[in-house]
């Protein structure tokens, strides 16, 4: 096979990948979060509806996550390009203007890497990107599992604190509307 087909394939998987994993998380993170969420607090109150939509749907992202991980070492494939993201991070010539841009991102360091894929994707995203070479698609170790749950926690509450603040601003601005009628 050409090197050609190869980068082309790799490509494929990636962009398969991502398509959908952001189906997924249109799904999870849009509307079931938002739905639980708006449903927790206009039941239990802001802050009630906060800690239980938080305890609702940090296990069930947990769950989600775990299979995530299963599937990802089941299937031996880099299918969302986090193994070639890492080797960007550690070329020394030039490349494209996009892998610049993340090469550039990574060497911020770990923490700001944390908070992004944990805001802006999940649990599993940050122990595949953070799990180190030796260990792709073998399981979890005890520092894969820390990792794990930590992006579990904050994730989580960033997700819940998220929509809560939606949630809230969607009804005090239902509620001055109907003030005006």
């Amino acid at each position: 096979m050409s090197e050609h087909h190869s980068h082309g394939k790799k490509a494929a998987i990636v962009a398969t990948g991502h398509t959908l994993k952001r189906i997924e998380e249109f799904l999870f993170d849009w509307l079931l979060y938002g739905t639980v969420t708006a449903w927790c607090t206009a039941h239990f109150g802001t802050v009630w509806g906060l800690i239980w939509s938080f305890w609702v749907m940090m296990p069930l992202s947990a769950v989600i996550s775990l299979i995530y991980l299963q599937v990802y070492d089941k299937s031996r494939r880099d299918w969302l390009g986090f193994e070639l993201i890492k080797e960007w991070k550690d070329e020394d010539h030039e490349l494209s203007w996009f892998a610049n841009l993340i090469r550039k991102l990574l060497h911020l360091g770990s923490i700001p890497a944390f908070l992004i894929l944990s805001t802006h994707g999940d649990p599993f995203m940050v122990v595949v990107y953070f799990r180190h070479k030796k260990n792709q698609f073998n399981g979890m170790t005890r520092r894969d599992w820390k990792i794990f749950w930590t992006a579990v926690l904050f994730s989580n509450a960033y997700w819940t604190l998220r929509w809560v603040i939606i949630v809230e601003v969607v009804r005090q601005i239902y509620f001055a509307a109907s003030f005006l009628r």
